[in-house]
């Protein structure tokens, strides 16, 4: 009876080590060399931010400065996972091989799936490895209204 018991626990066990070692079966988008910018996000100190804030950035290559055809070469996303006020820091890698002489950044925080605060301009532009960037609050969303 023991050693059934001890079998069925160290069979188990394993299983357990197992299922936690495993790993995901997707590579990775890009495992080259990477160049990392990073910064701060600047927004009103009245403004309270929660641990369920969701920011979203995505970097795209302003060499060419046509806002509609600029490919975009990386993005990244994280939750704040405290409660708090900006600043809030930041740091999205891009790949090296694709390092732009100029790298545009668009950045939405989201809490419940709503924007609440998004660029203070269209897109942070950098020539560096250092941005902070300035937060406004997003416009309120205006309905289709039917006016007589």
């Amino acid at each position: 009876m023991f050693n059934r018991r001890a079998l069925l626990l160290s069979i188990m066990g394993l299983g357990l080590a197992v299922s936690g070692c495993t790993t995901n079966s997707t590579p990775p988008a890009y495992s080259g060399p990477t160049k990392t910018i990073r910064g701060y996000l600047q927004g009103p100190p009245y403004a309270r931010l929660t641990a369920s804030t969701v920011v979203f950035i995505t970097a795209y290559d302003a060499t060419g400065g046509a806002i509609g055809s600029m490919p975009k070469i990386g993005a990244t996303s994280f939750t704040l996972n405290r409660n708090g006020y900006f600043p809030v820091a930041y740091e999205i890698e891009i790949p090296a091989s694709h390092a732009a002489p100029r790298i545009s950044l668009a950045v939405e925080m989201r809490q419940y799936g709503k924007v609440i605060f998004t660029n203070d301009r269209q897109y942070s532009q950098t020539t560096g490895r250092n941005l902070d960037i300035p937060m406004r609050e997003a416009p309120a969303r205006i309905g289709r209204r039917h006016f007589l």
